[in-house]
């Protein structure tokens, strides 16, 4: 009798006495679980294909990425909760001063170029070496000028996948393992994303430029976006802001000493050992001094009992 068959039979056949399954019963259910779960998998990726092509339309200009916004609103806030459409008239016309704001614009823009590579991300299985020049290259367009959002980067803040913008298309409860939501999550796109093909592959040189942009882009992030209207966006100070003084004073020294351990563990060691050992003569006075010289120690000649271990588990040399 045919899989089916079996299936149909099983469902509805009257619960009058216990019955064990069969091996055919069991076999049955398990293909139209494997059907279900199949079914499932191309209605998410037909949601998530509509759902790409409609933010790739948005990112187009600020004034898409505002519209697509928008619709996005409409329907979650308004025509899903049957409220009408003056009160969303009502709404948008409140949010005039916002939606007009340049920044603003800009920001939700690049917001939803993350957004698709997230989509990416979730569709690779965790392999992201192919998307890391994608990733480098969201990075320069929103840290290159930073000048562009007036200070306003909120919403590149925010996980993608909370935005109105996923919701809107039935992906709120995406989930990307090992990926970064939010562009601005820089040690995160670093460390998770763009370095680790790099030093798996020994490409010194190509880790250690990629490291610098890091430090430069957190530098960038404290400068601009960071400390109110101490900020030096457009129309801001001039002055640095006490944050960002403090991060080139403590912070930064950090970073660098971190990258110099972090390819020093990837297999550059002279260069890094010579570096390290030169940084700490150049920062004697940075209150991670005493740390550094501790880590320095324990990396290029780590204690014996460390050292040993393997040896010891080895067995004897004969």
């Amino acid at each position: 009798m045919h899989r089916s068959c079996l299936l149909a039979l099983l469902l509805v056949a009257p619960a009058v006495h216990a019955q064990s399954l069969s091996d055919a019963d069991r076999e049955a259910l398990i293909e139209k679980l494997d059907n279900l779960r199949e079914t499932a998998k191309e209605k998410a990726m037909g949601r998530i294909g509509s759902a790409a092509q409609a933010f790739k339309a948005g990112m187009a200009s600020d004034d898409a990425a505002v519209e697509l916004y928008l619709k996005c609103v409409k329907k979650l806030d308004f025509d899903d909760k049957k409220r009408s459409s003056q009160d969303f008239r009502e709404w948008e016309r409140r949010q005039g001063d916002r939606l007009k704001d340049p920044g603003t614009r800009r920001s939700m823009r690049h917001q939803l170029r993350w957004l698709v590579l997230s989509l990416e991300a979730a569709e690779s299985a965790g392999k992201y070496d192919k998307l890391a020049p994608k990733a480098m290259e969201a990075l320069d367009s929103i840290f290159g000028n930073p000048e562009q959002f007036e200070g306003n980067v909120g919403v590149l803040r925010e996980p993608v996948t909370g935005t109105v913008f996923a919701r809107a298309y039935g992906l709120g409860g995406a989930k990307v393992d090992n990926w970064p939501l939010s562009p601005l999550d820089i040690s995160a796109v670093f460390d998770q994303v763009i370095l680790p093909g790099l030093k798996t592959g020994k490409k010194f040189d190509s880790a250690r430029e990629q490291w610098k942009k890091r430090i430069r882009f957190e530098g960038i992030d404290k400068e601009y976006w960071t400390g109110g209207d101490r900020g030096r966006g457009k129309g801001r100070s001039d002055e640095r802001s006490p944050d960002y003084e403090k991060w080139l004073s403590e912070t930064l020294p950090d970073l660098q000493w971190k990258m110099e351990v972090d390819l020093y563990k990837a297999g550059d060691q002279k260069r890094s050992a010579l570096n390290m050992l030169d940084h700490i003569e150049q920062n004697l006075a940075h209150a991670k001094a005493r740390d550094w010289a501790d880590q320095f120690r324990n990396l290029v000649d780590p204690p014996k009992d460390a050292s040993m271990k393997g040896q010891e588990t080895a067995g004897p040399v004969e």
